[in-house]
């Protein structure tokens, strides 16, 4: 039977601190945003991705109002997988929303180490933009074993460089704008600007990366709004102002197209040589940063689901001395490392990412309604009461995730549906295992992943009020897995 107190030695330790929250939003997200996507995008649209931009940003911070809510009720490892199985008591439901999670970051990892190799050859030509993913994932993974205090301080490292290389580009690049440039703005219709806000609100896919190591940052109920909130009001602000000179300084947007570099090309046209290589040197951090980011999320997944006992419990096993979920990580890598070498283009990687990644934030956005809806006790315990106001942010991260989805499923069914089918298979078993065997489900979900038994409260899901519809004698709501 499953106890809190036999949970508390495979728990996380708190070692992350303000700024390195936000850096992982927003040094782990740029990667994928300036310096993959943001040029890639304009095939279809035109130079109206600064408008795509824009509206992209207004889901995904709505988004990340949401994930902040739910953070500060369960600060947990796992963010969204943690808020499904806490909030509805099922684990699932949480288990769905994150398993193609799971695979979108494995994907992620891939296509943000290929966008390294490809900076890489701005240096060195001749290189294979694969075996220089594969070799940064490597890389990382060594660094992520050390531990999240490791992690920590490389990523506020390269944050800080990475804002200065950015930096190089936009500041003297604002001032060197020809408007005709920006004409025509809109080249595919809507049906263009639609097609183009999939691959580029997966310029955002680390909106929650900080909610997957929640078990991991200090003070979570201030930390994580700032990090997710503050983070990616940060991001907008960057990819609009970058995205508006990138389009403004080059004369034929389908150059910015067909580049695997759009603002190293960007920079060739009023930059000296110099220069050029700062900010093909910003790539190069951007999304080694982001496959840094990405992987430290990546292991909360399975760590969560070994530790609520519904995937192998090794996988939430943490190394006695680094504190790291090893077995996880190692899983990440390994996939990883393949996805570089088997995909046949980045988009094909983007849309499977962006297709798991929409579930996920739907998921919470959908979670974050009911709980305000109908979990007043939960509802309470968060740092900050928005009101009825919370259904704005609710409904527009809903919205957005399932009108992006009509978008992103195309070329990802055929990848997610036998994921989906193994990932049920593979609960189905341990769920078996655990009816088998006796497990006690509520006292397994009286618990938060990570999180040691004497730093949660017991009363995260308290004793319900009558609105929550109990139906135990004492005012607690049974699990329904």
């Amino acid at each position: 039977m499953s106890t809190g107190n036999s949970k508390s030695d495979r728990s996380l330790s708190r070692d992350v601190g303000p700024f390195a929250a936000i850096a992982t939003v927003v040094a782990g997200t740029l990667g994928a945003g300036l310096f993959v996507t943001l040029g890639t995008a304009s095939s279809t649209t035109g130079p109206s991705v600064i408008l795509i931009i824009a509206l992209s940003g207004l889901i995904a911070m709505s988004i990340a109002v949401n994930y902040s809510w739910l953070a500060t009720i369960f600060p947990a490892a796992g963010s969204t997988y943690s808020y499904v199985s806490r909030a509805f008591r099922n684990r699932l439901g949480g288990f769905v929303a994150t398993w193609s999670l799971w695979l979108g970051y494995m994907a992620a990892v891939a296509v943000l180490a290929i966008g390294f190799g490809s900076y890489l050859q701005v240096f060195y030509a001749g290189i294979d933009p694969r075996l220089a993913g594969a070799g940064l994932i490597a890389l990382l993974f060594l660094v992520n074993m050390l531990g999240i205090r490791r992690y920590s301080v490389s990523q506020n490292a390269i944050f800080i460089l990475l804002v200065v290389s950015i930096l190089v580009l936009v500041v003297p690049g604002s001032f060197t704008i020809e408007p005709a440039n920006y004409t025509p703005f809109f080249t595919g219709g809507f049906d263009g600007a639609l097609a183009a806000a999939v691959p580029l609100f997966y310029a955002y896919i680390g909106i929650a990366v900080a909610g997957e190591i929640g078990a991991e940052v200090k003070n979570p109920s201030r930390n994580l709004p700032l990090a997710m909130i503050g983070g990616t009001l940060i991001l907008v602000t960057l990819y609009m102002w970058t995205a508006a000179v990138i389009y403004g300084v080059v004369g034929d947007y389908t150059v910015l197209a067909n580049s695997d570099r759009p603002l190293a090309t960007a920079a060739e046209t009023f930059l000296p040589l110099n220069a050029t290589a700062v900010v093909a040197f910003g790539g190069l951090l951007a999304t080694a940063s982001s496959v840094h980011a990405v992987m430290a999320a990546g292991i909360k997944l399975p760590y969560c689901w070994g530790w609520d006992e519904v995937f192998p419990a090794r996988f939430s096993e943490v190394n006695e001395r680094w504190q790291t979920p090893h077995w996880s990580l190692f899983t990440l890598f390994a996939v990883s490392i393949g996805l570089t070498f088997w995909t046949s283009g980045l988009d094909q990687v983007i849309a499977i990412s962006t297709f798991s990644y929409l579930i996920a934030y739907g998921a919470a956005s959908l979670t974050a309604m009911y709980v305000f809806v109908a979990k007043p006790t939960l509802r309470s315990k968060a740092a900050f009461d928005p009101g009825a106001l919370l259904f704005v942010p609710g409904v527009i991260g809903l919205g957005g995730c399932l009108v992006l989805l009509s978008q992103a499923y195309q070329g990802s069914l055929s990848i997610f549906v036998p994921w989906l089918a193994i990932g049920l298979a593979v609960f189905g078993v341990y769920w078996y295992l655990g009816q088998q065997s006796g497990t006690d489900v509520d006292a397994i979900l009286d618990t938060l992943p990570g999180v040691p038994t004497d730093e949660y409260d017991p009363n995260i899901r308290g004793d319900l009020e009558s609105t929550d519809d109990s139906t135990t004698p004492d005012g607690h709501e049974p699990a329904d897995d």
